[in-house]
């Protein structure tokens, strides 16, 4: 039963993600009908932003650092891995499993050479650092 409860909550998150980037599609000029990546689950993501940068957290419990792969294309940046499960001896599946995939749309303030990411305690880190914005400075100009 408590199986049944989580898949339409998947899809409800799975279509929630895939709006998103179709909104965001249109946005950049990208034709909707353009393939877009799916995966068997979305992991949950939070995202915080300070003066010095923007701080997304994903939760990927059990998911084997090796079986991550984080990409940057222009202004996307996109997380994937596997989670695998014992389908063999499961007497109770209700943590999800197989590829998944996760796309954040980069705000054009990242320093896209400065991007860095942890893992640890199965939460995956992702660091964007905003890029230094030169401080405007006076200039006296003399009038001839």
């Amino acid at each position: 039963m408590a199986r049944e409860m989580w898949e339409p909550m998947r899809d409800l998150m799975m279509l929630q993600d895939r709006v998103n980037r179709l909104f965001e599609g249109f946005a950049q000029g990208r034709s909707p009908e353009a393939e877009i990546e799916r995966g068997d689950w979305v992991p949950p993501a939070d995202v915080y932003e300070n003066d010095d940068e923007f701080t997304v957290l994903l939760d990927l419990p059990g998911v084997r650092r090796e079986a991550l792969e984080v990409d940057l294309n222009e202004s996307r940046l996109t997380v994937r891995g596997e989670r695998l499960a014992d389908q063999k001896n499961a007497r109770r599946l209700e943590r999800p499993a197989g590829r998944f995939v996760r796309s954040f749309a980069l705000p054009p303030t990242v320093d896209r050479t400065a991007i860095a990411a942890d893992y640890r305690d199965g939460v995956l880190t992702l660091h964007l650092p905003k890029q230094r914005q030169p401080e405007a400075q006076r200039v006296r100009i003399e009038v001839r």
